[in-house]
């Protein structure tokens, strides 16, 4: 009977041993690496002058998590885009709003990655001139 007791105990404190150890974050069984997510090759360069409307393209890393992907022109949100799945890494292509002129605006992109968690994240980027009617320029 004795036995039979002991191995319960031992079945019982290895089950919710395990299963403590497991929920514990500095074990390092349950972390994940954060690999951030890349972007490069902006079109059109960095800088370029282009008019409202005009389209552009960036190549996105494997690792970004495609829901997660926001662009934005200043503080406007761009909706017109698509992503094409390029094995290897993603190709993004779409156009800038018309909204959007007479500024220099910076292309904002944030993505989060598929490992890591939310806080696995890349902001990224480029500055272009908007042409249009240069008297809307605020200070």
């Amino acid at each position: 009977m004795n036995k039979l007791i002991m191995g319960f105990v031992l079945v019982a404190t290895v089950m919710y041993g395990n299963t403590v150890w497991a929920a514990r974050p500095d074990n390092g069984v349950s972390r994940v690496a954060c690999v951030k997510p890349r972007f490069s090759k902006m079109l059109p360069a960095h800088k370029s002058e282009v008019e409202p409307g005009s389209a552009f393209s960036f190549v996105a890393s494997k690792q970004l998590d495609l829901y997660t992907l926001t662009i934005k022109l200043k503080d406007t949100e761009v909706n017109d885009y698509q992503v094409k799945n390029k094995n290897t890494f993603y190709k993004v292509s779409g156009t800038f709003p018309d909204s959007v002129k007479g500024k220099w605006a910076r292309v904002h992109i944030r993505g989060v990655s598929k490992q890591g968690g939310s806080g696995c994240f890349t902001n990224g980027g480029w500055l272009l001139k908007i042409k249009g009617d240069d008297s809307e320029v605020t200070p």
